[in-house]
């Protein structure tokens, strides 16, 4: 048996050795921790050293952007003034499709129609229909497409431009007699450019091919009350025309529109001679109610009597819209048109048309509308063998319902009627005096 002091001796020198031994694993520890963190520290110098080669790369690349002007001075962020641009074009437009069923006077006419100044550039047959002419057919009515970014205060530069496929571009381009656009090549409807000067309250100049500013009805069907278009409105009225034009509001209500272009109802990109047509409009707007006052005069080489070897040949159009909306529900427009053809080449004459239309919204998703129209025309502004002046009537019922946000539907009536059949200039090779037709149509506008 051991001694107290043999095994006091023995359990000291235990605890050394132990401790010693924990000494040295702690010190071989301390070591590693050390070469880790050296290493640690050679990285972090190493990735601070490339961060800044790469802000510095990012500083010369930001500064040659800023001078080629795709970015923002002062843009703290990554955006460009690419994408700053399309957040301020506003995208819109519509798809819309169609049937119509003939009643009387059914047929097709796939090759034309007749111009605004009367001329013929196919067969005649519905042709006050324009965009609807095939009988008994279905058809791709229009797709649209619409850019437009309108000059501000901020920024006073914009263009805006409408581009067309479908009938719409087809029978657009036939009724000025051009091969510009068609049903699959689709048609630039419009598009100009435009800046708004700081003048006075401001005016804006627009410059390019643009659509008029006379009349109710346009060519986007899903802006008009009826789902065809009027007879006053295809007969009377330019569709667009290529040339400058200002305009600025004289006052909160009163607004003025002045402006020269190439010819009154082609829009060329030429003019045939060194003569332009002028433009000038007033438009008035209250609460609930607006009156446009204004006329295009000048150039007009396609008038249908017109000898086109000659410079003399020029058309006015005047014209007067009021449109009124008393209620939320009812919305409507009232219609005059005056164009007299004169000068030493051409037969001088008036035409005069006046149409009326108007809404009223059954239920918050539908509506019943209605338009009725009258125009004639003296026989010197006719083609040649007319014996007495043309008048004609139509009168169209429509009714519309929203099936969806965006999505429409409408059924449409519509009656024509020659009521001097020896000068029928719409309704030919069936034999009828009258047209009874029935349109059905479904359209997306976003």
């Amino acid at each position: 048996m051991r001694s107290k002091p043999i095994t006091a001796l023995a359990s000291t020198a235990t605890l050394l050795f132990a401790s010693l031994g924990a000494n040295a694993a702690t010190d071989e520890q301390m070591r590693l921790l050390e070469q880790r963190v050296s290493e640690m520290e050679d990285r972090l110098e190493a990735t601070s050293a490339q961060l800044q080669d790469e802000k510095k790369n990012n500083q010369e690349q930001r500064a040659m952007l800023e001078q080629a002007g795709l970015v923002e001075e002062g843009d703290k962020g990554v955006r460009s003034a690419v994408s700053s641009f399309f957040e301020m074009v506003n995208v819109s437009g519509v798809a819309a499709g169609s049937y119509n069923y003939r009643f009387i006077d059914a047929g097709d006419n796939d090759a034309g129609n007749v111009n605004p100044t009367g001329a013929a550039t196919g067969g005649a047959r519905n042709d006050p229909f324009f965009t609807h002419k095939n009988g008994d057919s279905f058809q791709i009515d229009q797709v649209w497409i619409t850019l437009d970014k309108a000059p501000t205060e901020e920024s006073r530069a914009g263009f805006h431009a409408d581009y067309v496929w479908g009938e719409t571009a087809e029978q657009q381009s036939l009724s000025v007699s051009s091969r510009d656009g068609g049903r699959d090549s689709g048609l630039l409807y419009t598009g100009y450019v435009s800046y708004l000067a700081p003048i006075g309250n401001g005016v804006r100049f627009d410059a390019g091919k643009l659509a008029t500013g006379l009349g109710a009805e346009v060519l986007q069907t899903n802006v008009n009350l009826n789902v065809t278009e009027g007879v006053v409105f295809q007969k009377l009225q330019p569709f667009t025309y290529v040339g400058l034009t200002s305009t600025t509001q004289l006052t909160d209500s009163v607004g003025l529109v002045l402006g020269v272009v190439n010819e009154v109802y082609r829009d060329n990109n030429f003019s045939v001679d060194r003569d332009k047509a002028g433009i000038a409009q007033l438009k008035f707007a209250g609460e609930g109610w607006g009156l446009n006052v204004g006329a295009i005069v000048g150039q007009d080489p396609i008038s249908v009597r017109c000898d086109s070897s000659e410079d003399d040949c020029n058309t006015s159009v005047f014209d007067v819209t009021a449109s009124f909306s008393p209620t939320d529900n009812i919305t409507g427009w009232v219609n005059f048109d005056w164009v007299r053809t004169f000068g030493k080449d051409v037969s001088e004459g008036d035409k005069f048309g006046i149409a009326t239309a108007a809404r009223v919204g059954i239920t918050d998703d539908t509506g019943i509308g209605a338009r009725f129209e009258y125009l004639t025309q003296q026989k010197s502004t006719l083609a040649l063998g007319a014996g007495e002046d043309q008048e004609y009537i139509t009168a169209t019922g429509t009714i519309d319902h929203a099936l969806t946000e965006g999505l429409k539907v409408r059924a449409e009536l519509r009656y024509d009627r020659e009521l001097r059949r020896d000068v029928a200039q719409f309704i030919t090779n069936s034999g009828d005096e009258d047209s009874f037709a029935g349109i059905a149509q479904m359209y997306y506008a976003f």
